[in-house]
């Protein structure tokens, strides 16, 4: 592997510093995959040189697990990633062994601007300048080729007829919905820690941090040339590599008794019925005191996500109505139990500001918790009536 790394940029540093007008850029668009990292596919650029006979892919959105700061750096939010360089047919193959498809829109550049646009991403490719801080939705692999490709074009006045027919509210947690579906473990995390961030309308240009949306924005894409003052399309061809009837088995094909709703269902039910028969079993309210544990537990997370961490989308998060810090206090007895009916009221109005919440589109709340909503709701109920 290193003897690989070092003759890439062995030919980074001689064979690409030459002049020539000889280069063919192009954008790979990766399809899906089967885990939750990989469904929402990936974007990498080409480069060709025929005449110096080489072929490499510059890839943004490489990290590194064996860093020793890389979880905890991760956990804080400094997601660092790095610009990777790797041999097309090596990059290819990789991606055919997984059965991901793979689709190329050669751009036609200026010619000027091709050495520019080669020099840029071989100068960010180089140890020195190759890290960058990564981010879901305006700093990843698909938003920086956006980037690089308009930064380019602004002189040539650039411009694009992209749009979306899309009748639903365009978010980002609806976007997140076409690759992940709503009943699925990946999507109910992803619902539980990002906040209402990813719940307010966006424009369609931002819908490019999904490589899929980054190929139509290409495709939609033309300047004015230099020389002959028209308008000429950005892609100039497309290529389908390894994409003929390639589809993927993502997170939302989850086994019916597997899938989150039916589990909650099932817990929920049962805790339920627990809470109806109000049994005096020590071992009952052990089981409906945990449910106030792990809902503080997880406000406490998402506290922490919130305010000691660099995750921004995780801020305003509207869990925090079902997932309160302050629902450890039911489990003691020592407690006053007026302060704790004033609570029990207080977490009622929660969880009808979960619904209203809902309704306005303020942040939508995985349809899996719904069971557990109900139940909590008559918990609560029941507990100021014994108190």
């Amino acid at each position: 592997m290193k003897s690989k790394i070092f003759t890439i940029f062995f030919f980074l540093s001689t064979v690409l510093v030459a002049e020539t007008n000889d280069y063919i850029i192009s954008v790979l668009t990766i399809g899906p995959g089967n885990s939750l990292s990989d469904s929402f596919g990936h974007s990498a650029i080409r480069v060709q040189d025929k005449s110096k006979n080489y072929d490499l892919v510059f890839n943004y959105g490489v990290y590194d697990f064996n860093d020793p700061n890389f979880y905890t750096n991760f956990i804080k939010g400094y997601l660092n990633y790095n610009l990777g360089v790797s041999y097309y047919e090596d990059f290819k193959s990789s991606y055919i062994s997984n059965n991901r498809s793979i689709k190329e829109q050669v751009i036609l550049f200026p010619e000027k601007l091709n050495k520019k646009i080669v020099d840029r991403l071989i100068f960010n490719s180089k140890p020195e300048n190759k890290n960058y801080l990564y981010d879901y939705f305006s700093n990843n692999c698909s938003t920086i080729i956006k980037d690089i490709i308009e930064e380019s074009l602004i002189e040539h006045d650039y411009r694009n007829d992209y749009s979306v027919e899309n009748k639903s509210k365009n978010t980002y947690r609806n976007l997140i919905y076409e690759n992940i579906n709503k009943n699925s473990w990946g999507s109910l995390g992803i619902d539980i820690c990002l906040g209402s961030y990813i719940d307010q309308e966006i424009d369609v240009k931002k819908n490019t941090f999904l490589p899929e949306y980054l190929f139509e924005y290409l495709n939609s894409s033309y300047y004015k040339h230099p020389d002959l003052n028209n308008n000429i399309k950005l892609v100039k061809k497309i290529n389908f590599i390894n994409y003929e009837n390639k589809e993927f088995q993502n997170l939302s094909s989850n086994t019916l008794f597997y899938s989150p709703l039916f589990i909650f269902i099932i817990l929920s039910s049962f805790l339920l019925f627990i809470s109806i028969r109000n049994l005096n079993n020590k071992s009952v309210q052990l089981i409906l005191q945990s449910t106030h544990i792990i809902t503080s537990v997880i406000g406490f997370l998402l506290l922490f996500l919130w305010f000691f961490t660099d995750h921004y989308t995780s801020a305003y998060n509207y869990n925090l109505l079902w997932a309160n810090p302050l629902n450890i206090i039911l489990i003691f007895k020592s407690i006053n139990k007026k302060w704790k009916i004033a609570l029990l009221k207080l977490l009622l109005l929660s969880l009808a500001l979960i619904v209203l919440h809902s309704i306005t589109n303020v942040q939508v709340f995985n349809i899996s918790l719904y069971p557990f909503f109900i139940f909590l709701t008559f918990r609560y109920y029941q507990l100021i009536k014994n108190y």
